[in-house]
């Protein structure tokens, strides 16, 4: 069978000039900085403040993250040429700031309003000349057709925030709901253009699934201000923040946590190598944790391995 990496017999190579084109985004430098990214709420704030005051990065961002970044920024842009031809657009790719009195500013570009009063006929005809393959074409038109219905007086408008991912992050959203950073991110938004309602839009790259939650106002406000606070304080005492646990206890379950697996500080904060490694060692671990877990729940007898793999969740601080 020929390699298909062997282009030595192609006069040229469309793939070479993609792949290496994907790979070409340059990273913004890492300068200090006195304001939060609304994308970092919710996350590590080691991490946080690490970047904050300008720390190189021990693991910065390889090539296949930079691919799915682009493949995600395609997806986003999908869904703003759907917008825009509906007629329904009003504003993208905007940058919102907020700030509390006496705390750090929080500046993030919003990704789409959509709403008003379009013309459905004519948002019809748009996006017919589109030629949009037969699913979107299917897709926005069923679309169309919903709302000129349901909403023949027009669309109340909300703040959309679009986030693609691997499939097996889809089910999981599915199952758990929206993540929690996402629902700060959107919570941001409103909070700064005084807006009633956002929604967190979920497409799956694998199979163009797709999942909305509503974060609304007033409803995340405890927990919005309390990241601001925290980390405003570490920020303007300059005290560096707690190393996250490598394990996690959530939605009842253990699991290793994904906000050191993918720290852009892995190796200075961690010692891991890179996030295989972090993974080969925790994702094990904590799936023994569950099996274990169960086995009390169930009230079943300790086996000798049982008893082990208990003391070593004490160690991680689980368990009295």
């Amino acid at each position: 069978m020929k390699d298909l990496k062997d282009t030595t017999n192609l006069t040229w190579s469309f793939s070479q000039i993609w792949n290496k084109s994907l790979e070409q985004r340059e990273e913004r430098e890492l300068r200090p900085r006195n304001r939060i990214w609304a994308s970092e709420l919710g996350g590590a704030y080691i991490d946080r403040y690490l970047k904050m005051n300008g720390v190189p990065y021990s693991n910065p961002i390889d090539p296949r993250s930079l691919r799915k970044f682009e493949a995600g920024n395609l997806m986003e842009w999908v869904v703003g040429l759907v917008l825009k031809r509906a007629g329904i657009l009003t504003e993208y790719q905007k940058w919102i700031g907020f700030q509390y009195p006496g705390l750090l500013e929080v500046s993030g570009k919003l990704d789409y309003t959509a709403g008003g009063y379009p013309d459905w006929g004519k948002a019809e005809e748009e996006i017919k000349e589109l030629g949009l393959p037969d699913f979107f074409d299917r897709a926005t038109s069923d679309i169309l057709s919903y709302f000129k219905k349901t909403f023949p007086k027009g669309l109340n408008e909300v703040v959309l925030e679009i986030k693609s991912c691997s499939a097996f992050m889809f089910d999981n959203y599915a199952e758990n709901g929206a993540n929690p950073n996402h629902k700060l991110q959107a919570y941001h938004y409103l909070k700064a253009t005084n807006r009633p309602e956002a929604h967190i839009v979920y497409i799956s790259k694998d199979d163009l699934r797709m999942a909305e939650y509503g974060v609304f106002a007033g409803q995340l406000e405890e927990e919005y201000k309390n990241d601001i606070e925290v980390m405003t304080n570490c920020f303007q005492s300059n005290i560096e923040p707690p190393k996250e646990k490598e394990i996690v206890f959530e939605n009842d379950k253990f699991s290793a946590n994904w906000k050191v697996g993918y720290s852009n500080y892995l190796t200075k904060l961690y010692g891991y190598k890179n996030q295989t490694e972090f993974d080969a060692k925790n994702k094990p671990l904590a799936s023994k944790f569950n099996r274990v877990l169960k086995r009390v729940k169930e009230g079943k007898t300790m086996t000798e391995d049982n008893l082990t793999i208990l003391e070593g969740m004490k160690k991680v601080g689980y368990g009295n």
